[in-house]
């Protein structure tokens, strides 16, 4: 039984994608500038919240490549856009404002990280 579970974790582990080197992040593809970066993140994050009509957004930053991803799940590459937003609750009430990422590839949010931190605890949005 101990051979069998060592077997099936090492094809597990091997199998898992490796994080990028700094040279294969300088060489990723990130895909297309998003030029209407506030719109997608926007009309994104309306979709995603509780109450669409409340939502209120405070700022947005400008897109910068990034990546996000880990050895399991594996790696994606895009703009990263920080946006600060304030949204109704279950209750009704007013969440007040916290700050989401969004990752956004070819004009579509790819990834979005909730008060924009991973569960890494690594930052993405200051």
């Amino acid at each position: 039984m101990k051979v069998l579970l060592s077997t099936l974790l090492l094809v597990l582990l091997t199998g898992c994608q490796n994080l990028p080197s700094p040279n294969e992040t300088n060489d990723a593809n990130y895909g297309i500038y998003p030029d209407q970066y506030e719109g997608i993140a926007k009309n994104y994050l309306k979709t995603e919240l509780r109450d669409p009509e409340s939502v209120e957004f405070r700022g947005i930053t400008e897109p910068r490549k990034h990546w996000i991803g880990d050895k399991v799940t594996g790696i994606k590459y895009g703009y990263l856009v920080c946006v600060d937003v304030n949204s109704k609750n279950v209750f009704g009430k007013m969440t007040g404002y916290r700050t989401d990422a969004v990752l956004i590839r070819d004009g579509d949010v790819i990834k979005h990280v909730r008060g924009g931190e991973l569960i890494s605890g690594m930052r993405l949005c200051n």
